[in-house]
Order: structure tokens, then C-alpha cells, then sequence
């Protein structure tokens, strides 16, 4: 799912927005990309309702993630501290490629043994 946030975002849309998730919360490990690209302004219960919607969706064994993060969004996150929290990548398509399938790992990493003659 993705959630494209306007320029100004306050608690009263931040709800909204949460609304709008609880739907997403059906599923199983929800993923969802927060677009924060045209963000000019998001005050605290915005952020906060962003935060309680990222822990929603982690008990649903999913992930929030953000994506084109705005300097000013940017610069409030880092002043709240959850930049530590989100994952925040430069667009929105790295965040939802950042989804997909984890590379494996070989089991062993014991050479063949050579085959008998």
C-alpha cells in the first residue's frame, strides 16, 4: 500500500490516515510506503499517529517504511528521534523495492568434497 501525504499533515489528517491502514491491517504482514515527498509541515500527533500505525502493522508482521522524505519531514524526524525508528529511503520506489525477497544464503559454505574415482 502506498500513502501519499500533502504538504501540510496534522493529527486530525493523521487519523484519517490511520483509517485509511486499518483497512491495510487485514492482511497478513502488511507492507505499507509512507510518501513524505511533498511534506512541508507534520506536527507531533501526526508523527505520533505515524508511530502508533508502524507498531499496528509490526504486530501484523508487517513494516512501515518511508519513502522521499522531504528535508523539511526530514528535519522533524531527526528532531523527534524516529529516524532511528523508520526505515527512510530517498524514493518511494526504493522503499517498495526494499520489500522484496531477501537474497539467500547458501546453508554451508564447505567445498564440495571431490567425487570418488
Amino acid at each position: 500500500m502506498l500513502l501519499t501525504l500533502p504538504e501540510r499533515v496534522d493529527g486530525k489528517l493523521a487519523r484519517t490516515f490511520a483509517g485509511d491502514l486499518n483497512r491495510e491491517l487485514m492482511n497478513d504482514r502488511p507492507r505499507i510506503v509512507v510518501d513524505l515527498s511533498q511534506v512541508k509541515q507534520i506536527d507531533s500527533e501526526a508523527l505520533d499517529t505515524l508511530l502508533d500505525c508502524m507498531v499496528a502493522v509490526a504486530n501484523r508482521d508487517g513494516a512501515v517504511k518511508l519513502g522521499g522524505v522531504s528535508p523539511e519531514a526530514a528535519t522533524m524526524l531527526e528532531l523527534t528521534r524516529m529516524d532511528r525508528v523508520f526505515e527512510m529511503f530517498p524514493t518511494v520506489a526504493e522503499a517498495a523495492s526494499s520489500f522484496s525477497v531477501a537474497r539467500l544464503e547458501p546453508v554451508s559454505e564447505q567445498a564440495p568434497e571431490p567425487a570418488a574415482a
